[in-house]
């Protein structure tokens, strides 16, 4: 039986996942849109009984590494890629995992050096230019405290263990609002009314978060934090049996904030713990500039599709270089994709299509018209409602005012690359 007469035995409503919620070692950290955990193992295992020979897998925008770790839980060799430091941190923990007995220990020191902290004040109070805007005055001196304690810790193992931990503190008793994934300040009297109990969250977060990890390591990993359109260039041609992904479906200022939503923590974490450039977080959209389509994109496309001429003539000018410059990104994102991609490999796209001008834009097309255009055959297609991923229904204004829409369904490509 084929891949194809397989999926086809699966009912649509299937992959909606009506009440699947990502569970254990995928609860550790919030970040916006993660990937339906049990749908990428349902399909990545699929693949790999379809094909025994597949070992490794890239995924170049790897968000909290929900695809990485399943694919690491049916033996594959892991390899991701994001721009954004902390789907690094979060990704990087669920991979390297920590030994439970060692973090018992470690979580004792750890809560001892945080009591001396408080009784003999021998810490420095940490800032940054307008933290008071973003974090109450009682909230700057108890994060402060744990930071120093932290910084205390000897092994650096343990350290990202911590600074994992500390970033959702931080980002909990931050002054940004909630029902955003920018950074908009909460109303004065909201901030007023938040009780500190800083403290004994970061001391329950602490103790639950190792086991939700799990132990021991699973399998081998390379995490990359970057640009991915640049890293992929230094990788081998054909270096990879699969390419699974959820790429960005517009640039980030209009669909999905993520770098405004992890600046917060990122300001507070020790970036020295870890390998990506502290630059990146230089102001509060940099990470959002850097990203496809931002607006340090310089990028041409080498192949433009039909679908995209004909959308462009349908939205406002003004409209018309946002778009543009994200697809030029893509494209080369999707190009360095096949370049990587093994003969007879796989290549896994969890797509959406968001609406600019009320007018929705034809990014899932787009894709099966470019990966036709670049060899690659469309073995199956999914659509699914998005049912418990956490996206606003409006992500963004633009210039005009006008909101952007988010979607409700997604569409899974399954493409091969023939000889």
């Amino acid at each position: 039986m084929s891949l194809a007469e397989k999926l086809d035995l699966y009912s649509k409503e299937y992959w909606d996942f009506r009440n699947s919620k990502n569970e254990g070692i995928h609860k550790i950290a919030n970040y916006p849109a993660p990937m339906v955990a049990p749908m990428q193992h349902e399909l990545l295992q699929l693949l790999v009984n379809e094909n025994p020979n597949y070992h490794n897998m890239l995924d170049p925008f790897h968000g909290t590494g929900v695809t990485l770790v399943e694919g690491q839980e049916i033996g594959l060799e892991v390899f991701g890629i994001d721009i954004n430091p902390y789907a690094h941190i979060i990704s990087l923990a669920k991979l390297e995992k920590y030994n439970p007995d060692e973090i018992k220990q470690a979580n004792t020191n750890m809560l001892n050096r945080i009591e001396l902290l408080k009784n003999d004040g021998s810490y420095e109070r940490y800032s940054f230019d307008n933290i008071s805007k973003w974090f109450r005055d009682d909230v700057i001196e108890s994060l402060s405290i744990i930071r120093a304690a932290i910084e205390q810790e000897q092994n650096r193992k343990n350290r990202r263990y911590y600074w994992l931990c500390f970033g959702e503190i931080v980002k909990k008793y931050s002054n940004t609002r909630t029902s955003t994934f920018k950074l908009h300040v909460k109303e004065a009297e909201k901030i007023e009314e938040m009780e500190n109990h800083i403290y004994r969250d970061f001391k329950k977060k602490i103790e639950e978060t190792y086991i939700l990890i799990g132990y021991p390591p699973v399998g081998k990993f390379e995490l990359k934090c970057g640009d991915s359109n640049s890293i992929m260039t230094e990788l081998e041609k054909e270096s990879f049996d699969i390419i699974c992904t959820s790429p960005p479906y517009g640039d980030n200022g209009t669909t999905v904030t993520y770098g405004q939503f992890s600046t917060l923590q990122l300001l507070w974490i020790d970036s020295n713990d870890f390998k990506y450039d502290n630059s990146c977080i230089d102001n509060y959209s940099k990470i959002d500039s850097l990203s496809l389509g931002g607006t340090l994109s310089r990028n041409n496309a080498f192949y433009c599709s039909p679908l995209l001429s004909d959308y462009i003539e349908k939205i406002s000018p003004h409209k018309r270089k946002k778009i543009m410059q994200f697809y030029s990104d893509y494209e080369n994102s999707f190009r360095s994709m096949v370049r990587l991609l093994k003969i007879n490999g796989s290549m896994v796209l969890t797509l959406g299509n968001r609406k600019v001008d009320g007018i929705e834009f034809p990014f899932t097309q787009i894709n099966a018209d470019i990966a036709q255009h670049y060899g690659l055959k469309v073995e199956y297609v999914i659509t699914r409602n998005i049912l418990n991923k956490r996206m606003p229904r409006k992500v963004s204004r633009l210039s005009d005012g006008q909101s952007v829409s988010s979607m409700s369904k997604e569409t899974t490509l399954l493409l091969k690359k023939e000889s």
